[in-house]
């Protein structure tokens, strides 16, 4: 761990995202969120992996768009939606709803 490793605590990290700080206990508890738990209550979230929470959590990938990302007028606005992989929408779809996708449809004829 290096010197300038910068830690925070819960509080900070539910304002710094606009949620309830007992939604960034659950994501700690669940590992969605990297932490370190230093007492009963007590967590401290290094500002690296907080980030990284939000990257991988995004719903655009870093460069999904390329690397020039201005719309100077020539490109197609509605391109950027083509960029993001029909795959990773059905698994955001299918988290949002709550359902496994290992789970199959059966057909009560």
């Amino acid at each position: 761990m290096t010197v300038d490793t910068q830690f925070l605590n819960t509080k900070e990290v539910a304002e710094i995202l606009g949620v309830h700080q007992k939604t960034v206990h659950n994501w700690l508890r669940t590992g969605k969120l990297a932490g370190t738990k230093i007492s009963y209550r007590a967590w401290r979230i290094p500002r690296s992996a907080l980030e990284e929470f939000v990257v991988s959590n995004s719903n655009v990938r870093p460069n999904a768009l390329g690397k020039d990302t201005k719309n100077d007028g020539d490109s197609n606005p509605d391109s950027k939606i083509d960029a993001i992989p029909e795959a990773g929408m059905k698994h955001y779809i299918r988290d949002i709803m709550g359902e496994d996708g290992n789970e199959r449809q059966t057909n009560n004829e």
